[in-house]
């Protein structure tokens, strides 16, 4: 009885997915994933009648992504990602004279295992445990350039009825996208405006519930950014379905509160952020209005240091303007300059041929005097030309800066960024 018990045992063992039948091998193999990009960036930073040297960044690199299949429930993920300058850029330390470091640091290879977690999904619930990617408004993976910023965290995502999330993070360490490893650090340590920052920092814990509702959309986060900031951040969307001729008019409104955390190695956040989007969506394209304001606070003083922030911080995306703002833009924002005041941007995003996407912006930043004010036109062209050549993507992204106190010039400062890349799965 007890032999025929092992061997019935035995039998069911060989004949699961993935174990040790030839069949069930090749369908697990089959059922895995790999997924990747091929990039080449371009980037410029011009300053127009300036004595200041312009600075330019060309890479090379990409990224692959292995995706098992699940297990019981349970798969793995490992993602590569590589750039390398070709030997093009100035490296020549220390005054890397026109070197843009923005795209990939001050090197000329990059290579980092950015992904390498485990993941435990059912219909409901989703945990992954691991080096990772994290697509939250304030934590973010800023993937603009060749690499994405990562984080060691546990997420866990659980979905309790149709249409809403419910979302929990703690992450413990942090690689921005030009670095090579992970550390106990946030974007804040690389700002001159903040030198008390330790390099030994506790990470984050977040929570967020998403909802989407017919015509309405809203969310809902908070973020304990450890010894830094406590945020909260809500988002509410709404667009006015069944007019005639595909025509749907939107409204957009945020609200962030932020007040200090624990030690305030960052000063004593104390702020409230509000905005406003609207626009109307037709079968060409859109059109939009956006504002945003952040609170017109007087310089304070830590460490010796004036802060024009405002009294607010974004520790994972306040060098990379990929903050959630209406009103940022690709290199500039209330969040990424430090700035205290009011932004507008006005704007439209339109397709006149199927395979090509332009969207234009003006933006005005009104953060004197605390800040000079700055305005800013933004054009970003994609075209994709499908077909035989589906995962090509050619993008051009150029933003014309009327003064720039974020790049250190107060002139007109021209930031030029060329992108092409090959997805493919």
């Amino acid at each position: 009885m007890k032999n025929e018990l092992i061997k019935a045992i035995v039998v069911a063992l060989i004949t699961l997915p993935g174990i040790a039948h030839a069949d069930s091998i090749q369908q697990f193999l089959e059922a895995s994933t790999v997924t990747g990009n091929i990039r080449s960036y371009y980037f410029n930073q011009l300053y127009s009648g300036s004595a200041l040297p312009n600075k330019y960044a060309y890479s090379l690199g990409g990224m692959l992504k292995v995706q098992t299949a699940p297990l019981f429930g349970v798969s793995a993920g490992v993602a590569f990602y590589t750039a390398n300058s070709l030997g093009a850029n100035d490296v020549n330390a220390p005054e890397y004279t026109h070197l843009d470091a923005l795209l990939m640091g001050e090197n000329d290879a990059l290579n980092v295992l950015g992904q390498a977690y485990l993941q435990y999904q059912n219909l409901w619930l989703r945990v992954r445990v691991g080096d990772q990617l994290i697509n939250t408004p304030w934590m973010n993976p800023s993937d603009a350039f060749m690499i994405p910023s990562t984080f060691q965290a546990v997420t866990a995502q659980v979905t309790p009825i149709q249409n809403v999330q419910i979302i929990g993070i703690r992450a413990f360490r942090f690689k921005n996208r030009i670095q090579a490893g992970y550390h106990r650090e946030t974007l804040l340590n690389q700002n001159p405006l903040y030198p008390n920052m330790p390099n030994t920092m506790n990470g984050a814990l977040a929570f967020g519930v998403k909802d989407h509702w017919q015509s309405l959309r809203s969310a809902a986060w908070f973020y304990q950014f450890y010894d830094l900031a406590n945020l909260f951040y809500g988002t509410v969307h709404y667009s006015v379905p069944g007019l005639p001729d595909g025509i749907k008019p939107f409204a957009d409104l945020q609200y962030v509160r932020e007040w200090a955390n624990g030690a305030q190695y960052a000063g004593p956040v104390n702020a409230t952020v509000y905005g406003g989007m609207a626009g109307m969506q037709t079968p060409y394209g859109q059109v939009f209005a956006a504002y945003d304001q952040m609170p017109r606070r007087a310089p304070f003083s830590v460490g010796g240091r004036s802060l024009y922030n405002g009294g607010f911080i974004s520790p994972y995306t306040q060098q990379y303007s990929a903050d959630p703002l209406y009103t940022s833009v690709m290199d500039y924002g209330l969040v990424s300059a430090s700035a205290s005041g009011h932004a507008w941007k006005f704007g439209l995003v339109v397709h006149p041929l199927r395979q090509l996407r332009v969207k234009y912006s003006y933006s005005i930043y009104e953060t004197a005097p605390y800040l000079p004010d700055v305005d800013i036109n933004y054009l970003d062209v994609t075209y994709t030309p499908g077909g035989f050549w589906r995962g090509i993507s050619l993008r051009n992204r150029l933003a014309i800066d009327h003064s720039n106190p974020y790049a250190g010039y107060h002139g007109v400062f021209i930031d030029d960024r060329l992108m092409l890349q090959y997805t493919f799965s």
